[in-house]
């Protein structure tokens, strides 16, 4: 008896040390050496209210009531990376501490966090593989020019790999959601997209809100980010400190793409991250047709919705993928509201939508905006913005501030409209969408 009772104890020890050691390995498998990159000598330089590096710069547009940070890079990936990297970095320490304390907000057991980040770990080990070299690249120099400001973090993953983990978050968070070790809010972005006889002249008005609850810094420091690449089209984008993928943006073709998490079952565990593929877009697509062929060739491995919307074909899509496949709605009457769930008859049977519908606030988000745009004969730019803040229920019912079944329920970290033909976006200042709103073109700050 005390021979099996010093096996079991012995069995229990072996199994506790695993466990521990998980994460550790996990990490240990997620290393990768960063591809090679050119030295510079570049180092940023102040000149009164513009830093500058190299061919870049970054500046801050607002007023004395509210603003936001704008960069604007220029050049190869290597060059946009380093720039990027050296005229953020003191923004992303504040990011990634908001992140830490996220994370043990919504997995509040040391243990499953620690199980997790294994998890995670093992997961990344094939990540970079759906990385373009160029991806690489530019995520490569960022993190490089990174380095000096913030080493705080580099006892979980070198920066390198950390930051090839950051451009799956979006994805890998898709996975925590139904998990129950993990106390995850309830999702609540939502954007639409107005045409036709809703607009003044029969132009694409689109708008959207997008909430991330990783942080007060991913609101106060958000970052507009305009980009005139060497090889490809010149664009803006709505993110923050070191994100070289999109979450919201236009071209200097007119065409606009926003993400929306979704959900459907075949979810895999790796695979392109989607905020990828929306970059890609961006950087290389003139019409929804190319937008749409390079979505349907990516590889995903999470569920989504995302806008597409250009200017001169004065037509918006939603296109829902996952895994198992992608559906397509266009305008109808005028108008196109996506939220979280999907709504494509192809997905009307799926068991992870349905209970996304009957679970989650996603229909009634929908149906409040579906409301509002029909409450206003002609949107404008202004008209959007307050559909994408409003604090009301389905019928216009008072349900509190902060409610997350609203469209606005104070966790958004940017809400954008644009004007598709004028290639202009306007971006809202902190609090959540409700500041001022500014203008940017995929060149720059409107004056």
């Amino acid at each position: 008896m005390p021979t099996l009772r010093l096996a079991l104890a012995a069995m229990i020890l072996l199994g506790v040390l695993a466990g521990l050691a998980a994460p550790a390995a996990g990490m240990l498998v997620a290393i990768h050496r960063p591809p090679p990159l050119p030295t510079l000598s570049e180092t940023p330089r102040s000149g009164g209210a513009i830093q500058r590096f190299g061919r870049s710069w970054r500046e801050r547009v607002g007023d004395a009531q509210g603003g936001m940070w704008h960069v604007h890079l220029v050049g190869s990936p290597a060059e946009i990376g380093y720039a990027f990297g050296a005229l953020t970095g003191d923004l992303a320490l504040g990011l990634e501490t908001g992140m830490m304390h996220q994370f043990t907000t919504i997995v509040p057991s040391f243990v499953a966090r620690h199980v997790l980040l294994g998890l995670v770990g093992f997961n990344g080990c094939t990540l970079p593989d759906y990385f373009s070299a160029d991806e690489r690249t530019e995520i490569s120099a960022c993190a490089a020019a990174m380095d000096a400001y913030h080493p705080t973090f580099r006892s979980s993953l070198p920066h390198y790999d950390r930051a090839i983990q950051f451009h799956a978050l979006h994805d890998i968070s898709h996975t925590l959601i139904d998990n129950p070790l993990v106390a995850v809010p309830r999702l609540g972005c939502t954007a639409l997209a107005v045409g036709g006889r809703r607009t003044a002249d029969g132009r694409i008005l689109v708008g959207r809100l997008f909430d991330f609850e990783g942080g007060e810094d991913f609101d106060r420091d958000k970052v507009v980010i305009t980009v005139e690449p060497d090889d490809g089209i010149a664009f803006v984008s709505v993110a923050w400190a070191g994100l070289s993928g999109a979450v919201t943006g236009l071209n200097d073709a007119g065409l606009w793409v926003s993400i929306n998490a979704g959900a459907s079952a075949g979810q895999g565990t790796v695979g392109r991250p989607i905020i990828l593929a929306a970059r890609e877009i961006l950087q290389r697509c003139r019409s929804i047709a190319e937008a749409q062929a390079v979505l349907a060739r990516t590889p995903v491995f999470v569920s989504e919705s995302l806008l597409f919307a250009s200017g001169p074909e004065r037509r918006a899509v939603s296109v829902e993928i996952g895994p198992t496949g992608l559906a397509t709605r266009e305008l109808d009457d005028d108008r196109l509201v996506i939220a979280n769930h999907f709504t494509c008859p192809r997905w009307q049977d799926d068991a992870v939508n349905m209970q996304r519908i009957a679970e989650g606030t996603s229909t009634r988000r929908y149906a409040r905006v579906e409301e509002l745009i029909r409450a206003s004969s002609i949107h404008t730019p202004d008209s959007l913005l307050a559909v994408l803040r409003d604090r009301r229920a389905p019928g216009g019912a008072d349900v509190g501030f902060g409610n997350r079944a609203t469209v606005n329920a104070w966790i958004g970290a940017h809400l954008v409209v644009a004007d598709l033909e004028a290639r202009q976006i306007w971006v809202a200042a902190p609090s959540h969408g409700l500041g001022s709103a500014w203008a940017f073109t995929p060149h720059g700050a409107v004056a």
